[in-house]
């Protein structure tokens, strides 16, 4: 056993005892973090009253909100470096006793300039999470830090406390109460923690101020991790701390409601930390940031529309993804800096809170110069993707050898939570989509909504299984090789050039069916552009992107609306309202032509007879064709029959068109989706031919290209397989007459080998 007494002690604390465990290190440091926090954030919460108070401008309120921001996040590299050097116990109690100073010091300013000053001084508590994250990180074992730092995180619900408890306070008792109150919770919280907090045990010196000096100069991994946390917690501090204003001069909102919401913003993202540590224990920090900063880049878009619904959609989708980032970022630090986290954490950690600094200031400049604030979201979106790209070249590689470490098992299991991801994220962006496009539900047909939640349904199915499909080995390789061939320098021009040529070609024509036969081309061709009308026509209709009205003042007119923009006015009687309003029924025709000539070929071609299944080749044609007549029946009832059995039709026909969009994902028809991407197969084919080709090791003739070659070796070990030769090479590297040839060869050696053996047992009886 090792002997524990000869462990050093820590500056600053005890060795370990029964008092020290990181359950309670994480408990005493979480609380701490929080009440921190909530410090932090009374400035913010209570920047309505100081703007009444001092009759401040927006660039003003943004100031003052902004500086205890600049110095909670300018302190979090030295605390860090200190909490190295003494250990977070006597750190962290001294950090909050200066704390409730700094809060008791407020009320005693009497003018916006001394407000100024002492908003600088209540920033020191923003420092905080530097010191907890070194203190949580040193008591907590290398496979669980990311969830021990995301539950860590949590303590930044203490600035939703004070946003949302702040200004009711402040109201009933008077906004100097709020700060004294928090005063004497700072000092009674410190007195607390010196006493039950306990530092880890630790082996050896803690380095010197010149050995973090040198780590932060020659570590650009560490920049780069400050800079993915300037984005996801920046924009966290940001929003929790200028939410309140922007909602109430944006959209009018009374104070408690905009920082009900802002709580609500503040809240989700702090819940989603603990869920960004747990994923990135299991998936690799780099690949949620890699989640993160595609989302955030999507759904900054949101806020810069001036309208309540998207803009919450977009607050709530950043919030949830920068409360993900935020504890993938720490688990990277002390994956990367196991030495030093306390060092590297205070630089990632400045580095975060300089970008909720800066975006309020910069919010504010727009607000009060352009008179807009939408740039400010689009440069937000902008850097998203920048980091992303940066993660990907940095990161993200040594995510990927981790993953291909793991078990068979895990690495299953690790599939299936991208897969699910990918299909979450499109299915949340789709209905999203839908409420945008509606202009929030107001051109939505409530008597469709079964239509719409079976289309949520397919786009999660759809995704998830296609998520999958590009995991597999064989197939990741092409979809990668695929693209990287299309964006080939030398071959870029040509290849936008065959790219048209093929979709016209091979998709929209359906010539590599036809080369199989006339009639099986055709059938193909009705069944996809049949298809294809009725889902650009249905889909939009249900969605309520499109919808028609009369022309006020005109009942002979329609008029179109894509997403709510009128876009074209048209006569009810004329041909083109004729042909447009009966374009599911020029659908029907289509498909029920394709699948008449479909079901020929399935009863008299024998071969296809001998193989098809009902579930895959009958079930398929069965659905299209009940949708197609269910159709037709519907127009014939209201057009020539009175609408006489018209509600019974229309819940056949729904029931048929919903039962297809739940099974989409499961069937055949499922390949409509992965066929596109044969479009990459044909680019890597043609990057082959362009590139030097595989010689035989036997023969010495060409037989592929090299590329081909060592794909299939790689592919092929991937998925268990070991085919490398006693002399050395692989079982690739020979041409396919060779391998045949070579097999005939060992069958003969082992059939002469059996004719042999009774005569061998014969000379020794």
């Amino acid at each position: 056993m090792r002997d524990r007494s000869r462990q050093s002690t820590p500056p600053g604390g005890h060795a370990d005892d029964a008092a020290g465990s990181p359950t309670r290190a994480l408990v005493l440091a979480t609380i701490s973090f929080a009440i921190s926090f909530a410090a932090w954030g009374l400035v913010g919460g209570l920047a309505s009253v100081f703007t009444g108070l001092y009759k401040l401008s927006a660039s003003q309120t943004a100031l003052l909100v902004a500086v205890p921001v600049l110095l909670g996040s300018l302190a979090r590299l030295p605390m860090g470096m200190l909490t190295d050097r003494f250990g977070g116990r006597l750190v962290f109690a001294a950090l909050l006793a200066f704390s409730a100073l700094a809060a008791f010091v407020v009320p005693l300013t009497g003018s916006y300039s001394s407000l100024l000053v002492a908003a600088f001084l209540i920033g020191m508590p923003g420092s905080s999470f530097a010191v907890g994250a070194a203190f949580v990180s040193r008591w907590t074992p290398a496979a669980r830090q990311g969830t021990a730092l995301g539950v860590y995180g949590l303590g930044t619900m203490g600035q939703s406390l004070a946003v949302f408890v702040g200004p009711v306070v402040a109201a009933s008792l008077g906004w100097e109460m709020v700060f004294r109150g928090m005063a004497a919770i700072l000092l009674a919280w410190a007195v607390t923690y010196v006493l039950l907090a306990r530092n880890p045990p630790q082996p050896g010196r803690p380095a010197t101020v010149a050995a973090m000096v040198a780590i932060l100069r020659g570590a650009p991994t560490a920049w780069l991790l400050g800079a993915f946390y300037f984005l996801t917690f920046g924009g966290f501090v940001a929003f929790s701390v200028y939410l309140p204003t922007l909602l109430r001069a944006q959209f009018g909102l009374a104070p408690a409601d905009a920082g009900l919401r802002a709580a609500g913003f503040v809240v989700l993202a702090t819940l989603m930390r603990p869920l960004g540590g747990w994923l990135a224990d299991r998936i690799g920090g780099a690949q949620v940031l890699s989640w993160v900063f595609g989302g955030v880049a999507l759904f900054s878009l949101l806020l810069t529309w001036r309208s309540m619904v998207p803009f919450t959609v977009g607050a709530l989708g950043c919030a949830m993804l920068m409360g993900l980032g935020n504890g993938a970022v720490f688990k990277l630090v002390p994956e990367h800096f196991p030495k030093d986290t306390g060092t590297v954490t205070g630089l990632v950690g400045a580095l975060g809170g300089l970008g909720g600094f800066f975006p309020p200031l910069l919010l504010g400049v727009f607000s009060d110069r352009l008179g807009a604030i939408w740039p400010g979201f689009l440069l937000l979106s902008a850097t998203a993707l920048a980091l992303r790209a940066a993660n990907h070249r940095v990161f993200r590689p040594g995510d990927i050898a981790w993953t291909e470490s793991l078990p068979v098992g895990a690495r299953q299991a690790l599939e299936r939570v991208r897969a699910s991801a990918w299909a979450g994220l499109v299915t949340a962006t789709l209905a999203a989509a839908i409420v945008i496009g509606s202009r929030r539900l107001e051109h939505f047909d409530a008597a469709l909504v079964g239509y719409t939640f079976a289309t949520l349904f397919a786009a999660f199915g759809i995704s998830y299984r296609y998520a999958m499909w590009l995991q597999r080995p064989p197939t990741r390789m092409y979809w990668r090789r695929g693209w990287q061939a299309f964006f080939s320098r030398r071959a870029l021009a040509g290849n936008t050039l065959s790219l048209g040529r093929r979709a016209l070609v091979e998709f929209a024509a359906n010539a590599y069916i036809f080369r199989r036969g006339r009639l099986r081309g055709l059938a193909h061709w009705l069944i996809m552009w049949g298809c294809l009308l009725a889902a650009a026509i249905t889909f939009p209709l249900v969605w309520g992107w499109i919808h028609f009205e009369t022309v006020p003042g005109n009942l002979h007119m329609y008029r179109t609306f894509v997403f709510g923009i009128p876009v074209q006015d048209f006569p009810v009687e004329s041909a083109f309202a004729f042909v447009i309003f009966h374009g599911l029924v020029w659908a029907s025709f289509l498909v029920i032509a394709g699948v008449m000539l479909a079901f020929r070929r399935r009863m008299i071609d024998h071969g296809a007879v001998a193989v098809q299944q009902f579930g895959q080749d009958i079930l398929p044609l069965l659905l299209l064709f009940a949708i197609s007549v269910t159709g037709l029946m519907l127009t014939a009832s209201y057009t020539w029959m009175r609408g006489y059995a018209y509600e019974f039709l229309a819940i056949l026909h729904a029931a048929t068109v919903i039962v297809t969009l739940l099974w989409l994902p499961f069937g055949k028809l499922f390949h409509v989706f992965q066929r596109p991407a044969q479009l990459g197969v044909g680019f890597y084919k043609d990057a082959g031919a362009r590139d030097p080709q595989a010689a035989c090791r036997r023969c010495g003739r060409p037989y592929a290209s090299q590329l081909m070659v060592r794909d299939l070796t790689t592919v092929e070990q991937e998925l268990g397989f070991r085919y490398e030769l006693a002399g050395g090479g692989h079982y690739q590297d020979v041409c396919p007459t060779c391998r045949r040839a070579l097999f005939g060869l060992a069958q003969g050696a082992l059939w002469q080998q059996y004719l042999n053996e009774p005569e061998r047992g014969s000379g020794r009886g």
